[in-house]
């Protein structure tokens, strides 16, 4: 019994150490990978601050604000695996924003085949709403981080544990917005308000749209066919698709910090039973 007692008192201290000194240095590292995979999306430098506008954004870029990595890029899409192209498509990506596209695909019309060429200016852009989704997370897991007072004596198992459960909701949440697309339904496809950018306007049985799936930006091409129903079917889906080096930064680094975050949250959960022994 003399011995168990002393095994759980040197686990208790173990958890008070946990608590006093690796606490901050665990969050503090986790803010470092969080600024940093900030760097990769259009976010405010810092909590009390706020872009009015366009030019604020593109000063802020310029200027590296926040050291930010966000900049224009020429992308080429092209066939997975190396196959044929039956959709060509150039477009200029800028953090959330696809902000021209010129796209050719081939279209039947009757027995005809013929290439079909649309796209959209500047005046105009297609925004990814999953980086847009997943930096509001990445943001409020950061701002969640930086409310921590450095000075703070964490007393409890349960104080420290549910920072960190709310800290990985939003890490899990910004990720999974980029790892894991919604599946769109035909309806959602056909009427997308970004399709009525493209001009000229498609032909009434296709159907684009552009989305993240992790690393890779992906551009599909939907050929569509209206049955006996008098409803819209698939009847072939054609893709292209970048990598953005980016974006693969980006997962990795909500990745790490997630791996921090369960590393010191497994640690705190196995010595919290001793916690209350004594």
């Amino acid at each position: 019994m003399e011995e168990n007692a002393e095994e759980i008192e040197v686990l208790r201290k173990e958890l008070e150490w946990l608590l006093q000194e690796q606490v901050h240095q665990v969050l503090e590292e986790v803010h470092e990978t969080l600024v940093e995979c900030c760097r990769r999306f259009l976010i405010k430098a810092s909590p009390d601050f706020s872009f009015e506008n366009q030019e604020q954004i593109t000063r802020n870029q310029q200027d590296g604000g926040d050291h930010s990595l966000v900049h224009s890029q020429r992308i080429l899409m092209s066939s997975p695996n190396g196959g044929i192209n039956q959709v060509k498509c150039v477009i200029t990506l800028l953090g959330d924003s696809i902000c021209d596209a010129d796209i050719t695909f081939k279209h039947k019309q009757g027995k005809d085949h013929s290439q079909f060429r649309t796209g959209f200016g500047q005046e105009r852009v297609w925004k990814l709403q999953q980086i847009q989704d997943a930096s509001n997370f990445l943001y409020t897991a950061r701002l969640q981080v930086e409310g921590q007072d450095r000075d703070h004596t964490y007393k409890s198992a349960k104080e420290v544990i549910l920072i960190l459960d709310e800290v990985m909701k939003n890490l899990t949440q910004g990720r999974s917005c980029l790892a894991f697309p919604k599946r769109k339904s035909i309806d959602e496809l056909v009427n997308n308000v970004n399709m009525q950018m493209l001009y000229p306007h498609v032909p009434s049985d296709v159907a684009l749209s552009f989305y993240v799936h992790s690393s890779k930006l992906v551009l599909a091409l939907y050929h569509l066919h209206l049955n006996g129903q008098q409803r819209m079917d698939i009847t072939s889906r054609n893709q292209v698709e970048c990598t953005i080096q980016w974006l693969n930064e980006a997962v990795m680094l909500f990745t790490l910090a997630l791996q921090k975050c369960q590393q010191l949250k497994d640690k705190i959960v196995v010595l919290q039973q001793y916690e209350k022994v004594l």
